[in-house]
C-alpha cells in the first residue's frame, strides 16, 4: 500500500521525478523539444493509469517504463532525429576535457539503435539491474544482457577502446 501513497499525491510524485523522466526521454530522443513532449505524453498517461499502478515495481521504475515507451514510440513516428541540436545547456558543468568526452558519448550514443540507448541508459544512468531494465524494456534479462554488450561493444568503438570503460559506471548525463 505504500506505493500508492507515494503516486497519491501526483503533484508531489511529478516535482519529484520530473527531471530524472525528462532526462531519460532526452537520452533516447536526443532532442529536448522532443523529449518535453514526450515527457509530458507520459506523465499524462502515468496520471490516467495511476489506479491501475500495482507496486510490483518502484514508482521510479513504472514511471520510467511509461517514459521510454513513449520515447521509443515517438522516434518510430519522427525516425529522423536531429543530430545537431545544442544539448549543452542540459550537460553538467565539467572541464573541458571531460566535456568533450561526454560530447564524444552523447555522439556515440545517437548512433545506437534506440533500444540499445534506451537499455544503456537505463542501466548505467539510472543504475537500475538487469531485471528492472527487462522489466521496463518488456523484455528478458539475457536479452537486456545482450542489447548492453552489444551497445557498449559498438561505443567502444566509436570512443576509441579505453573510453568506453567510463560507460560502466553511473554517469551524469542521459
Amino acid at each position: 500500500m505504500a506505493f500508492r501513497l507515494e503516486i497519491a499525491d501526483f503533484g508531489a510524485f511529478y516535482e519529484d521525478t520530473y527531471e530524472r523522466a525528462y532526462r531519460t526521454a532526452l537520452g533516447i530522443v536526443r532532442e529536448p523539444a522532443l523529449a518535453a513532449d514526450v515527457t509530458q505524453e507520459a506523465y499524462v498517461s502515468a496520471y490516467r493509469s495511476r489506479d491501475q499502478f500495482r507496486g510490483d515495481a518502484p514508482s521510479g521504475a513504472w514511471l520510467h517504463k511509461i517514459v521510454v515507451n513513449k520515447a521509443l514510440s515517438a522516434l518510430r513516428r519522427h525516425p529522423v532525429v536531429r543530430r545537431d541540436a545544442d544539448l549543452t545547456p542540459f550537460l553538467v558543468p565539467d572541464t573541458a576535457a571531460g566535456t568533450t568526452t561526454r560530447l564524444a558519448l552523447l555522439d556515440a550514443l545517437d548512433a545506437l539503435p534506440p533500444r540499445q540507448r534506451a537499455a544503456v541508459i537505463l542501466r548505467y544512468y539510472h543504475d537500475y539491474d538487469y531485471a528492472t531494465t527487462a522489466q521496463i524494456l518488456g523484455t528478458t534479462s539475457t536479452n537486456v544482457g545482450a542489447m548492453l554488450s552489444r551497445a557498449l561493444d559498438r561505443l567502444r568503438v566509436a570512443l576509441g577502446d579505453g573510453t568506453a570503460n567510463s560507460t560502466s559506471t553511473k554517469a551524469n548525463t542521459p
